[in-house]
Order: structure tokens, then C-alpha cells, then sequence
């Protein structure tokens, strides 16, 4: 829900997106890149063993924050822009 709602805010936001970082962001358009949230299958992997799920991204990072806390997602991020957003494991995405 949370995605699709990144989605009607005009972001590129996929789930279990490509096999790695690298290659997500080199399948995405250069005008979506403006705007993108997603996880690709190694971080998605992570997550299903236990880990916390890290969020590649671009454009307004309190956006997609405020976005999936909105939806009950337990989220970790120091606002930087140059650092993941944390998807916390006891959160359902």
C-alpha cells in the first residue's frame, strides 16, 4: 500500500526490484530517477532471513518517510540524503 501510494505521489516505487543496487538504478529512466524508491532481490532476501530492509532512493526522502510511516512502517533513516532509508524487520511493506 505504501508503494502504490509512493506511486500516486509520481515516484518510481518497486518492490523486490532488479538483483542488486547497480542494476536498478541502471534500468531506471534518467527522468524516474528523479523521483524512485524501491528494493531490489538482495535486500528483499535479507529481510526474509531477519534483517532490517534497506531502501534505495532519490527525491524527498522525509516524503517517502512520512509515506510508509503513514502506513504503519517502523522506518530508521538520520535524513541524510546520501544514506538508505531502513525499513525495520518487524514491519510488514
Amino acid at each position: 500500500m505504501a508503494f502504490k501510494e509512493l506511486r500516486n505521489r509520481g515516484y518510481f516505487a518497486r518492490q523486490n526490484f532488479m538483483c542488486c543496487q547497480s542494476c536498478g538504478w541502471a534500468e531506471i529512466s534518467e527522468a524516474e530517477a528523479e523521483n524512485a524508491v524501491f528494493y531490489h532481490a538482495q535486500d528483499h532476501a535479507d529481510y526474509k532471513r531477519g534483517d532490517d530492509l534497506y531502501l534505495s532512493w532519490s527525491g524527498n526522502g522525509h516524503e517517502i518517510v512520512r509515506v510508509l510511516e503513514s502506513f504503519g512502517v517502523a522506518v530508521d533513516w538520520n535524513g541524510s540524503d546520501s544514506t538508505r532509508i531502513i525499513v525495520k524487520n518487524n514491519s510488514i511493506i
